[in-house]
């Protein structure tokens, strides 16, 4: 039976086109969700300009995250805690809740681009992750690239003396980030890119409230403008996470690494047009080592599977 499927399938136009349709879609939604995150990530440094806590930052993103995640739910008649693969929409959310809380303090200690680019080694550790998790191969070539994004990660933090709790915090959350993404794609389209949203901002929500009263001092919004960024946070954090969701769904793995790197573009454009944080030719040049490398791993792996 499967000598006869495999043919149709793949000679078929109106599914050919299909196919193609669904992966220009899904760059396209991966290129806008890096976009959403960047502005994510600028509203996390103005409100540690403004002196708000890393956790409480967390909080605020969790609440307006969980808020439009559930009201699209009840909007769609989707079931907020979908219909399987629990156990693994727990990991995704426990793994997705820490490792935005690390990028979160890691952004507010270390500049903005140079945070996103330590914290966007993570398909490193996808692909480490993706041997394990969903049999894929890991070989020679990765282990080269992952060695030289060691490389690119040095030049990024060692000329401002960065190496320290940012840097280490930035590292743990491209750890977690990269789990969550390949529990994605473990659950794949069986999951709603909804419930992935609801999971996440729940799981955040209650572990950074338990957090930060336990170490850390929240503080009220004063003025309409922290008000208006702590809204934002969560907003740009939803759209973000509903289009990378559908987007990781839709597109191949190799070239929707590289819109996944537009995020630290956009975060260096941030960075020096809202925060005046000019990047050393030594930060630029790691992150452009970084960056060839992750997208030169998703690109392997696509092509070893096409």
């Amino acid at each position: 039976m499967n000598t006869v499927e495999s043919p149709l399938i793949e000679t078929n136009p109106l599914l050919a086109r299909e196919r193609r349709n669904d992966e220009l879609k899904g760059y396209l939604m991966m290129a806008a969700s890096a976009l959403g995150f960047a502005a994510n990530s600028a509203c996390v440094k103005a409100l540690s300009l403004s002196k708000f806590p890393s956790l409480e930052i967390v909080f605020a993103r969790s609440v307006v995250q969980l808020g439009l995640g559930l009201l699209v739910c009840l909007f769609c008649r989707i079931n907020p805690l979908g219909t399987q693969q629990h156990p693994w929409l727990v990991v995704r959310g426990v793994a997705g809740a820490f490792g935005n809380a690390c990028f979160f303090y890691a952004v507010t200690v270390m500049t903005l681009g140079d945070a996103t680019v330590v914290f966007f080694t993570g398909p490193v550790f996808s692909a480490l992750f993706a041997s394990w998790m969903l049999g894929e191969p890991y070989g020679l070539f990765d282990r080269i690239a992952s060695g030289i994004c060691l490389l690119g990660i040095a030049m990024v933090v060692r000329p401002q003396g960065q190496l320290g709790w940012g840097a280490v915090s930035a590292l743990a959350g491209a750890m977690s980030g990269a789990l969550a993404y390949c529990v994605v794609r473990k659950v794949g389209t069986s999951v709603h890119p909804m419930v992935h949203v609801v999971y996440f901002g729940a799981l955040s929500f209650v572990g950074s409230a338990a957090m930060m009263s336990l170490v850390q001092v929240p503080k009220m919004p004063a003025t309409p403008s922290e008000w208006m960024l702590m809204l934002a946070l969560g907003g740009f954090a939803f759209i973000g996470q509903a289009l990378l969701n559908r987007g990781l769904q839709l597109a191949p793995a190799g070239p929707a690494t590289l819109m996944r790197n537009l995020d630290v573009v956009f975060a260096f454009i941030l960075g020096i047009t809202l925060f005046d944080e000019m990047p050393t030719c030594s930060a630029v040049l790691g992150a452009m080592i970084i960056m060839s490398c992750t997208f030169a791993m998703g690109l392997h792996k696509w092509s070893i599977k096409t």
